[in-house]
């Protein structure tokens, strides 16, 4: 829900009542957009003028590359009215000018601005917020501020401190940029930092993310039935924030999009009549205008609908359809259509779409019409749009998700080039991510995928941000040095051993086991001692003879996914060649995984401080594959050195401490 707290006190409320003049008082109440009321235990009716979409005292209206800002306002009752309440707004610079001598602000009054229906509204008896009234804002004109007052009749108080609000006005100029294929992410922003997809860059210097989606809001319906965008205090901060938070993005050229989500109620993209559908159009604008979001990313998931508890229009109101029959997609196409009027295309607001089933996505000869690009959602899959053909340019139909563990435990991002390659030899205009985190590196992910999709290559700041701070802390890679010395190392997964009894292979206990990594005979290379050493047939080979490893010039350490032993004796009991590399079992045996072996494994430090040695590939490791160690056989066959009855570390990532 979005929140927008306001100076009321009580005391004050009822000073005003009796007639008593008073200034500013300071409180903690909280408004909530239509739900709920804060005066509902205050006697006697108060007003006070409200903006649209939560937003707070002193929001910013962006006039954006030269084009108008809009902002709305509306007029808000104690109590529902009585008889027909006439409200009447007007742009006033002497409150502007009172309200700077009482804050200590400097404010100049914005030229030129103006309000719709010159100002007027009329709260219809048995109602208590009044509709909205547009605040229009010219281009290029001088000052900063816009202040809005209002009357009421019939007896309305309007105590001082409820009486105005002040939009700031900003000119801004942000920079276009039109790759071929662009790059959209979507950030959870319940845990992180939208600012942190700007900190990536091509080599050219333009922004590696085309389209930051704050994922994500919800649509709800109210008490009366009507929809409505309920902002959780996450989202809520980012918007409350957004000269700090979402300006910097677009300053790079990034698009700012907020994305809609279901949140477990008959409200949802496939579910609204005729008339919730204007009506949260209409909500979808005044966020767009107030915040200068660049767009908005439908997400059909979690109404209830698509969880079988469809109430209907007969008990949740008017603002839905009666039945699940008529939660079409079809019915989606119609709600982009009432957004579209209220957001032509022409006026530069993108509307994507996410999917991931046959059923969840707008249909209809429309629809290319209405939408910018949609996002295949099932992350590591490859699927064109389903129900209809629509134009390559304007498809992602596959998308990577970032997560960096999965209940805890760690797991690599998976990528898939030859998924890549479809996207560029195809014509496909979109590439998605989601979840971006600010405790992982992504260089060598966003290597892979820049090197097909734009074959460039991409530059990362190592500014990191935490979700609620604008200041970045400075990433500060491992030197050389840092990574020598005695470590700690456990693998992600549970190890798997040969349980003769069964006869099957089973899981056990991740084993730990100490590494050494020592300085390496060439420049920028270790040698590295101990792997799997609690095996002591391991051990007489790998705490005596390193496997080489490559320090690299973003202080993290490649690792060939088969890397030689080097230094093994030609005579005595363990006379041979010795590889390290990727083995799973297969049978009774352990063998090496020859289709993974040309992969490498990379040891970094994340921005969070966990060092991690994940294999980075174009495959993707699952939980029953690990590195260990093999005998090297006179016909280049490789035989497992460890009993197949212990315990072989298994999982595609690996856990340094020390």
């Amino acid at each position: 829900m979005k929140h927008i707290s306001f100076k009321l006190a009580f005391m004050a409320v009822v000073l005003a009542f009796a007639g008593t003049t008073f200034t500013a008082c300071e409180d903690d109440i909280e408004i909530t957009n239509g739900t709920t009321n804060p005066w509902e235990n205050v006697d006697g009716q108060f007003g006070a003028v409200r903006s649209a979409a939560g937003a707070k005292m002193g929001a910013t209206l962006t006039t954006k590359n030269g084009e108008s800002a809009t902002g709305h306002v509306y007029f808000e009752l104690s109590k529902v009215a009585e008889q027909d309440t006439k409200v009447t707004f007007k742009i006033d610079a002497d409150a502007l000018t009172a309200y700077n001598a009482a804050n200590g602000t400097n404010y100049t009054a914005y030229e030129g601005a103006t309000l719709s229906n010159n100002g007027e509204v009329t709260i219809p008896a048995g109602k208590r917020i009044s509709d909205y009234i547009d605040v229009n804002i010219p281009a290029g004109k001088s000052g900063n501020a816009v202040a809005i007052t209002a009357t009421a009749d019939n007896g309305v108080t309007i105590s001082s401190n409820n009486s105005t609000y002040i939009y700031q006005v900003k000119s801004v100029t942000y920079p276009q940029h039109n790759k071929a294929i662009k790059n959209l992410c979507y950030i959870e922003v319940n845990n992180e930092n939208p600012l942190n997809a700007g900190e990536y860059t091509l080599s050219n210097g333009e922004p590696f993310f085309d389209i930051v989606s704050i994922f994500a809001a919800n649509i709800n319906l109210d008490s009366d039935g009507k929809p409505y965008i309920y902002c959780n205090e996450q989202v809520t901060y980012v918007l409350h924030n957004a000269d700090k938070i979402i300006r910097p993005l677009q300053e790079k050229g990034i698009k700012v999009h907020l994305s809609i989500l279901g949140n477990h109620d008959d409200a949802g993209m496939r579910s609204l009549s005729e008339e919730g559908a204007k009506a949260f159009a209409k909500e979808l604008k005044y966020y767009v205008d107030i915040y200068g979001l660049d767009g908005i990313d439908f997400d059909d998931e979690y109404s209830s609908y698509a969880e079988g508890s469809f109430k209907g229009s007969a008990q949740s109101g008017t603002g839905v359809v009666a039945s699940t029959a008529e939660c079409t997609p079809q019915n989606y196409t119609n709600l982009l259509k009432a957004c579209r009027e209220e957001l032509p295309k022409e006026n530069g607001t993108a509307f994507g779409i996410y999917w991931y089933t046959y059923s969840d996505h707008p249909l209809g000869t429309e629809v290319e019409s209405l939408i910018d690009y949609t996002v295949f959602g099932s992350y590591g899959s490859f699927m064109e749009y389903t129900g209809q053909d629509i134009d390559n340019t304007i498809e992602a139909p596959y998308a990577i998700t970032l997560i960096a563990d999965n209940n805890g435990s760690p797991v690599v991002v998976p990528v898939s080039e030859s998924n890549l390659q479809k996207v560029k030899d195809n014509g496909y205009g979109y590439m998605a991510f989601y979840n971006l985190k600010s405790s992982k590196l992504y260089t060598s992910t966003f290597n892979q995928v820049a090197s097909i999709l734009w074959d460039d290559t991409v530059e990362w700041t190592g500014n990191t941000y935490a979700r609620t701070e604008t200041s970045p802390v400075q990433y500060s890679k491992p030197s050389y040095e840092e990574w020598l010395g005695t470590w700690t190392v456990k693998a992600s997964g549970s190890s798997l051993y040969y349980y003769e009894a069964g006869p099957w292979w089973d899981w056990t206990d991740s084993k730990e086991f100490t590494v050494t990594i020592a300085e390496g005979d060439e420049e920028n290379t270790y040698k590295v001692y101990g792997w799997e050493n609690y095996s002591s047939k391991v051990k007489a080979i790998t705490d005596q003879y390193p496997f080489i490893a490559q320090y690299n010039e973003d202080g993290t350490i490649f690792i060939d996914g088969e890397e030689a032993v080097v230094g093994t004796p030609e005579t005595g009991e363990n006379a041979g060649n010795y590889v390290l590399t990727i083995g799973s079992y297969s049978g009774k045996n352990w063998n090496v995984a020859a289709s993974y072996t040309y992969g490498k494994y990379i040891l970094e430090k994340a921005p969070n401080g966990a060092v991690q040695m994940y294999y980075y590939s174009s495959y993707p490791l699952s939980g029953r594959y690990g590195f260990g160690l093999f005998k090297v056989n006179d016909d280049n066959s490789k035989t497992s050195v460890m009993d197949i009855t212990e315990a072989h570390s298994a999982g595609h990532v690996y856990t340094f401490s020390r």
